[in-house]
């Protein structure tokens, strides 16, 4: 999981129902958990099936410079013998690549949805990585999902399932050794980490004051937990932690960032007494170099874990 996946999550689990987002979150959220679904599936399946002689390097939810922004791809594969952008698509129904208009559409249950085309996609994730490492660069749309059918297939890129992949890679891969494959993911590693949170939350009109405060009971889900003698306590099912806290204060960071305003951490984390807050914040939160600011220790884990129970 990713930070941006993190925040999509958070926001679907505090933004109170009445939001004017809340059910544009959800979608995006169900469409993001597929996309990292078949991500992850791809990744595993390689790492286990691919048989290519020495290291084959993996990176994931990599963003290269290009123009004037950015090209996301979804998973690089770098062989001394190839460099290979790999656009995964974990989708059902029946797939349309209109080569002639450029336009890409899926027909499920009998509706026809336009789509952004994947072959674009690719093609400017191919064109990014080629510019910005100085090789030249394959590409390939993989169908994560055994319940899609591709109808009309794109002109030029191939369009490969699954379980086939790694026969079409090892196909590639045929030749001399021409890259320094460690060198190549190295200056792709160098980049800054990009963080599209911002603009997301701005585009949803999502801020502190629009989600529900207090610190989640991870049974429940809904409802806040009350701190009483020196632990949380859920009054619904009893449940109860000494550390539940450390879970909202990640939440918060992915969403708004990791400094944390001292009066914002009251209504945060529900309590009035600043002796208990000063305790719970003492390591997790640790004062900043800046009066009145706090600094929440990154623990990016911590909240993969929570929310893996969540969504298996």
């Amino acid at each position: 999981m990713n930070d941006f996946l993190l925040a999509q999550m958070v926001a679907a689990e505090r933004l109170p129902n009445a939001h004017e987002s809340k059910a544009a979150v959800l979608a995006e959220l169900k469409s993001s958990l597929a996309g990292a679904s078949g991500e992850q599936r791809t990744a595993a399946l390689l790492k286990r099936e691919l048989d290519l002689p020495g290291e084959t390097i993996f990176l994931s939810d990599v963003h290269i410079p290009y123009k004037e922004g950015t090209a996301q791809i979804d998973l690089l594969l770098i062989h001394e013998q190839m460099v290979c952008v790999l656009e995964v698509k974990n989708m059902v129904g029946e797939f349309y690549f209109d080569s002639v208009n450029f336009q890409f559409h899926r027909i499920i249950d009998g509706r026809r949805e336009g789509m952004r085309n994947p072959e674009a996609q690719l093609h400017r994730a191919v064109r990014a990585v080629s510019n910005f490492l100085g090789v030249s660069v394959h590409g390939v749309i993989v169908l994560a999902s055994r319940s899609g059918k591709v109808v009309e297939a794109p002109k030029q890129y191939p369009i490969v399932s699954l379980d086939y992949l790694p026969f079409h890679l090892e196909r590639l891969a045929l030749g001399s050794n021409i890259f320094d494959a460690t060198a190549l993911a190295s200056k792709i590693e160098r980049l800054p980490r990009r963080n599209s949170t911002h603009h997301w939350l701005e585009r949803h009109r999502i801020g502190f004051n629009a989600m529900r405060h207090g610190v989640t009971c991870p049974n429940c889900r809904i409802l806040s937990l009350d701190w009483q003698e020196r632990k949380w306590l859920c009054r619904i099912c009893g449940f109860h932690s000494r550390d539940a806290h450390q879970v909202t204060l990640q939440e918060y960071a992915v969403l708004f960032g990791e400094s944390l305003d001292t009066q914002l951490a009251y209504r945060l984390l529900g309590v009035e007494n600043k002796y208990t807050l000063y305790r719970l914040l003492k390591t997790a939160a640790p004062q900043s170099n800046v009066r009145g600011k706090r600094r929440i220790v990154e623990d990016r884990d911590l909240l993969r874990g929570y929310f893996g129970k969540i969504y298996r």
